[in-house]
């Protein structure tokens, strides 16, 4: 309930990450003592990127002068990507797209390292009032570690499994209801700058149209491809772009717009823009 007053991005202090450094801290030293111990824990576990989605990121990052070594791709690197283009206007564009690139993290018995935080072992400990997958560490740790007792067999195998299983199925729709709950705000929102003119980047492009993402709010909208009235638009996946048939005109991610705000559904979760103009990345004003 409510209604949405303004839209801000959230201002992380040295506080909190010191806090979040304790935390990343505690959940590692557990995870490495258990499988020291060879505890039947539920890790946290976050698999490298696919080939396919490394060479994609390779390309897109080469389309904006950004260079990703070849090979297996490590942390340090993205890192060092990141790094590079911080407080620069694509940031927030770049920071999205490699998140996209990776694979989601989840729950399994198996020690299998998490590639995003760059470490071996690593499981969930700080949070066991409101997280099911921290309990049962903590169940093995009381028990192992602070009553010196064994841990049952049937703690582990199938049934820590089925567990890991559960608990992620479980994360991933708390997720997506937090998602939509989000989008439905940022529509309401939305809905009062009906008419409203807006410069953004674009996010995502598919065959109906590209996303653009505000500069002013943390907001996506599509310019539908039938918006785009002065030529027959193809979709060109391995170049993130579409491309004009006869005039040539391309919309390729990370491209800077300004668009109208034309129409939001909030049934849908869907805000449709119009485009205005077409910003060049190296300054000035084209008009459509």
């Amino acid at each position: 309930g409510g209604e949405p007053l303004d839209i801000q991005r959230v201002t992380r202090l040295e506080s909190h990450r010191l806090v979040e450094d304790f935390m990343l801290l505690a959940n590692e030293v557990v995870a490495t003592e258990a499988v020291r111990r060879r505890l039947p824990i539920l890790h946290r576990v976050h698999e490298p990127p696919t080939e396919q989605k490394v060479a994609a990121l390779r390309e897109f990052l080469g389309s904006l002068g950004q260079v990703l070594p070849q090979g297996a791709v490590k942390p340090r690197d993205l890192e060092q990507v990141l790094e590079r283009v911080r407080g620069r206007p694509e940031e927030s564009l770049l920071n999205k797209v490699v998140l996209r690139s990776m694979q989601r993290a989840r729950y399994a018995s198996d020690n299998l390292g998490h590639f995003g935080l760059a470490l071996e072992h690593y499981c969930h400990f700080t949070s066991p009032i409101r997280r099911y997958p921290d309990l049962v560490t903590h169940r093995v740790v009381v028990r192992a570690l602070v009553e010196g007792r064994s841990v049952p067999e049937s703690w582990g195998g199938e049934e820590l499994d089925a567990v890991a299983e559960r608990s992620s199925a479980r994360e991933q729709a708390a997720a997506e209801a937090e998602r939509d709950s989000i989008d439905l705000k940022k529509v309401e929102f939305m809905g009062r700058h009906l008419g409203d003119h807006f410069t953004g980047t674009i996010s995502g492009v598919v065959a109906f149209g590209f996303f653009v993402l505000l500069d002013d709010y943390f907001v996506d909208g599509l310019v539908h491809v039938n918006a785009l009235r002065d030529d027959y638009y193809e979709f060109r996946e391995g170049e993130y772009s579409l491309v004009g048939d006869r005039r040539g005109r391309r919309f390729r991610l990370g491209d800077r717009v300004r668009v109208q705000v034309a129409r939001v559904e909030t049934e849908e979760r869907k805000i449709d823009f119009l485009l205005e103009e077409i910003l060049p990345r190296s300054g000035g004003q084209t008009l459509v």
